[in-house]
């Protein structure tokens, strides 16, 4: 939602600067996003007059434009369609900056030198058009500043406003919290309308076959108008909502919006086809050109605008094509209506297109703004179209849509809030909010229809908490105090995971909860989906079974934009549905993924990141939360290249899986370079906790390092050999680590060579030759009857 500085000012009367209104709209939710200066491309541009316009010798696209600036003429060469002698322009001057980085200076084209530049609104950041010049009006005064002429001293505001604010989708809306902040009322424009004789009822009809899609729908008429560009005022107030101007009919019904939240549509009442309006639903099959000039077949989940035999419009989408207002049109048919959001979102879903119309309606429109939105485009009209608006509007509302009263305990609000706010501030700022308050116990709090997101206690606390501001809202250890403030276990190991692994170089993913079934399906055959009975689309069709299918999503994106060197985690629950019994599943899990290559820097070369980056983060976690190894064995995941596949195991319990992704499943994603990952379940490693520390003395005696060389089967692991050398060593085994595996032309088929490094110490004296030799003959003879081992000579 874009909105004009200036256009707040208007509605409330006040005089904050932007930085103020941006940050107390912020804090109260309403989140401005970005503050943009409507005339930062426009020093050193003046207006200027086109005086003389001249042919360049060999260019036939281009001409030598002379343009008097006031004080003096200069040459510009242009090559606008729309240039001509007597027009008044924006010149820049040397020195002006203007869109896209362009600083105007002197330059030759073709031999002729031009010390001026004649602009269009795109290179002055008004819009994005830039089919020609912008053609100021006849009497812009030669060199006066364009920002002075246009008054285009604004900020365009953008609000990032959450689905449940559909009140904030208009001028009024962000205006009305404006005014709730500051303690001052709301300033809705006035509405003069002059009627004429004859009655709407008498001219058209209106009839809703479906009271469910369309509960209230309203039409005036507008006569002997006439269709010309719109005002600077008003062309102005569009483009600082990234709205494009057309014609002033269309301007007004866009304005509208964009001030009331409201859509409105203008028909051309002579190209409407009869004089009667019929809301109803398509028929299956049925076709319907819009003005986009795109045929839809339509199906009954669709509501249509008739004029009783055939469609004019996709209700609350789009209008169609037959019934366009244009240059010739005349007599408009003015609707207002208000139609059921969830009807025009399957209506949207299914035509394939969004609007700003649709997007309103969607969220929520206010079925008794329908009044004023119809009036203030009706005065509009006769204000600069010179139309004739016939008395009164057909209004077919057959059961009125009441405002939600709800029971508010400024007791309770203040518990919650952890404030101590007076019962009075709490009326003050419903009543700001245009809200009806009843001075009972509890109070009787009447929400008016634009706001359709509150229904219960809880919903008014928010809005407390929204205009008294967040930031003024105590935390919870300074309200409650830091010893009845403890953080969840839970919480606290996640928030220290995560700062350890992104102290260790990964960087964490956001995913959501939905997944697409087809990825699923690669990435885990055997595990149980739980699909939606209402997908938001093909691609999210499931809850999510594993964390994999995200990372791969993530890595193929950054792939894409050449963003190859990658090292992600993400911490996320993965669904399953209920079992035999009825129980519902929910696995708390950690996927680590590498791909790429380490960063090119002076203290080592790049290397590509491989399945040993993968098994140190994990490892960086046993060290920090000191739990038990991890346990790698053989696995087949489908979604992993045999090769490199392994099951992880805590404590003798499997709890995830390692490896490296097939090869035919990266083809799949278009994913060129190799990509390693584990995924680990959670809920256990969380719930062994942080084991506590024994401190053990320095050793005092030398150590006795022995190596040891043995031919071993091919399939013994390298785990069981360590393990075997320690259970026979005992205590006397300081460290036993592998050191070197070989296997080749020198070694008997099936059989590998492995050298085992052992250090033996003892504490309580030195060891003896004769002491650390029977060590090493006793773990030879182990060796021996365990794996059959045989040993090498050095």
């Amino acid at each position: 939602m874009k909105v004009s500085f200036n256009w707040l000012k208007e509605l409330t009367g006040l005089d904050w600067s932007v930085e103020e209104t941006e940050h107390r709209l912020t804090m109260c939710g309403t989140a401005c996003e970005e503050v943009i200066a409507a005339d930062r491309y426009m020093d050193r541009v003046v207006v200027g007059e086109v005086v003389e316009l001249l042919p360049i010798e060999g260019a036939s696209k281009i001409k030598l434009a002379r343009v008097n600036v006031g004080n003096e003429t200069l040459d510009s060469v242009c090559g606008a369609p729309n240039v001509a002698t007597g027009q008044k322009v924006p010149t820049a001057l040397i020195g002006a900056r203007l869109a896209e980085g362009f600083e105007m200076k002197k330059t030759r084209i073709r031999g002729v030198e031009s010390q001026a530049m004649i602009c269009s609104e795109r290179e002055l950041g008004i819009s994005q058009d830039h089919s020609g010049i912008l053609v100021l009006d006849d009497d812009a005064p030669v060199g006066t500043p364009l920002v002075e002429y246009l008054d285009f001293h604004d900020y365009m505001l953008t609000f990032e406003l959450t689905p449940n604010r559909a009140d904030s989708m208009s001028a009024i809306g962000i205006a009305r919290d404006i005014a709730a902040l500051a303690g001052t009322t709301l300033r809705r424009p006035r509405i003069a309308l002059r009627e004429s004789s004859q009655k709407t009822a008498e001219y058209i009809t209106v009839t809703t076959e479906d009271p469910h899609g369309c509960p209230r729908y309203a039409a005036r008429v507008i006569r002997n108008i006439k269709v010309a560009p719109s005002p600077w005022w008003l062309k102005k107030k569009l483009l600082m909502s990234g709205v494009r101007p057309i014609s002033n009919v269309v301007d007004i019904t866009n304005l509208v919006m964009l001030e009331t939240g409201h859509p409105l549509h203008a028909f051309d009442l002579d190209r409407f086809g009869s004089r009667e309006v019929v809301v109803r639903r398509a028929t299956s099959g049925e076709k319907f050109t819009t003005l986009d000039g795109c045929e839809h077949e339509l199906t009954p989940e669709v509501l249509l605008i008739t004029n009783g035999q055939v469609p004019v419009a996709a209700a609350g989408v789009m209008g169609g094509l037959e019934s366009e207002v244009d240059d010739g049109t005349s007599e408009l048919l003015l609707e207002a209506a208000y139609f059921n959001p969830s009807v025009i979102r399957k209506s949207r879903r299914r035509l394939g297109t969004v609007s700003e119309s649709s997007m309103r309606f969607e969220k929520g429109a206010d079925p008794n703004g329908i009044p004023f939105a119809i009036d203030r485009a009706a005065g509009l009209l006769q204000e600069l179209c010179g139309g004739e608006v016939l008395q009164g509007m057909v209004d077919c509302y057959p059961e009125k849509i009441e405002p939600v009263r709800v029971d508010f305990r400024p007791g309770r609000c203040n518990r919650v809030l952890g404030t101590d706010i007076s019962r009075e501030r709490m009326k003050e700022i419903f009543t700001r909010l245009e809200f009806t308050v009843e001075d009972t116990d509890p109070l009787q709090v009447t929400v008016p229809t634009f706001r359709p997101d509150i229904g219960r206690e809880i919903d008014l606390i928010e809005e407390v908490a929204r205009i008294e501001g967040y930031d003024n809202i105590p935390d919870a250890v300074t309200n409650i105090g830091p010893l009845y403030a403890p953080r969840h276990e839970l919480d606290v190991f996640l928030t220290d995971l995560r700062r350890t692994l992104t102290g260790v170089g990964f960087d964490e993913m956001l995913g959501h909860g939905l997944a697409e079934s087809g990825l699923s399906r690669r990435v885990n055959p055997d595990e149980p989906q739980l699909r939606l009975v209402n997908s938001v689309s093909r691609e999210l069709d499931i809850v999510r079974n594993s964390l994999i299918p995200a990372a791969l999503s993530v890595i193929k994106h950054n792939v894409a934009h050449r963003n190859l060197d990658l090292r992600l985690f993400e911490v996320g629950k993965v669904y399953f549905p209920p079992d035999e019994q009825g129980n519902w599943r929910e696995d708390l899990r950690l996927l680590l993924a590498v791909t790429g290559s380490t960063p090119d820097g002076w203290r080592e070369q790049p290397r590509p990141l491989d399945f040993y980056d993968v098994t140190g983060g994990l490892e960086r976690l046993v060290d920090h939360f000191r739990w038990p190894p991890f346990g790698f064995e053989p696995g087949d995941a489908a979604c992993l290249d045999s090769a490199i596949s392994f099951r992880v195991s805590s404590k003798g319990q499997t709890c995830g899986v390692a490896g490296r992704v097939a090869s035919a499943l990266l083809d799949k994603l278009d994913i060129d370079q190799p990509v390693y990952l584990a995924e680990i379940e959670l809920e256990c490693l969380s719930r062994d906790g942080r084991k506590s520390i024994r401190f053990v003395p320095l050793a005092q005696y030398p150590a006795a390092p022995r190596d040891l060389a043995i031919l071993v089967a091919a399939g013994v692991r390298a785990g069981e050999l360590v393990a075997a050398v320690i259970k026979a060593a005992g205590d006397l085994a300081e460290s036993v680590r592998i050191f070197d595996v070989y296997s080749g032309e020198q070694i008997e088929k099936g059989l590998k060579s492995v050298a085992v490094n052992i250090v033996y110490r003892s504490r309580q004296g030195s060891l003896s030759s004769d002491q650390v030799d029977e060590l090493q003959q006793k773990v030879v003879d182990s060796l021996k009857k365990m794996f059959n081992a045989e040993i090498r000579d050095k």
